[in-house]
């Protein structure tokens, strides 16, 4: 059986030397590669091209990386959010919407999650300590709750470690958006799914979760992340 194609979002990032390159963490590609998909990082923007790669691929991962514009959810910056990457923020954007449309799967990895409740109307918490006083340092460690009978719930437990590295969250729910797990007493939602869609995702990094390369030593292998959308995506 041929491995499912997999997308996987990047960044642009200026070099040195002042140009422009894609930026994305070896350990999506080889988290793909060992769940037994193939991963194919997007290197394009041009619609044509990404409606193309939207008809091949059987799934989509949406990465982690910097915050996203904020207009992008109707605010203006209140000075807590990171440079924006606008390139990835449109291909991004781009990419769910053709996927959406293909009812094809898609998953969300940190930034992945707040781009998909903002894609489907939500909003974000622009900086969790300013404005809601929540302490969320980056590269923690805290447990979270999972909802019941949740596919975190069913696959990892209902209470478990997880790693940090964002300092952003859900504000107002995108439509047809469920969530899966909360920490911080149910302050913060960390996992979502569609209610009728293929579509999941996370605020922590299961990437950084399994496997040699493990970065995180606490929290459950965090690899059946991967081989469950993997073989997800073997069904689309």
């Amino acid at each position: 059986m041929d491995k499912p194609l997999i997308l996987l979002s990047t960044g642009v990032r200026v070099g040195s030397t002042g140009l422009p390159y894609l930026h994305l963490y070896q350990n999506y590609a080889d988290s793909v590669t060992a769940g037994g998909g193939l991963p194919l990082p997007v290197s394009t923007g041009e619609p044509e091209d990404l409606a193309r790669l939207a008809d091949l691929a059987q799934g989509l991962l949406l990465t982690g990386g910097v915050d996203i514009a904020p207009a992008r959810y109707g605010q203006e910056d209140r000075g807590r959010c990171g440079q924006p990457d606008l390139w990835r923020d449109s291909v991004e954007w781009d990419l769910c919407g053709l996927f959406v449309q293909r009812g094809k799967p898609i998953w969300g990895i940190c930034r992945g999650l707040q781009l998909l409740n903002v894609f489907f109307g939500g909003t974000l918490v622009q900086d969790l300590e300013s404005e809601r006083g929540l302490s969320h340092p980056d590269h923690s460690v805290h447990p979270l709750e999972a909802a019941t009978g949740s596919w975190l719930e069913r696959t990892f437990g209902p209470s478990f470690p997880v790693n940090s590295y964002h300092h952003q969250a859900v504000d107002e729910l995108g439509r047809g958006l469920v969530p899966t797990a909360f920490s911080m007493s149910g302050q913060v939602v960390e996992g979502l799914a569609h209610e009728s869609l293929p579509i999941l995702a996370v605020q922590w990094h299961p990437e950084r979760m399994w496997g040699p390369g493990r970065r995180d030593p606490e929290g459950p292998d965090m690899l059946p992340f991967f081989t469950s959308f993997c073989a997800l995506c073997g069904e689309a």
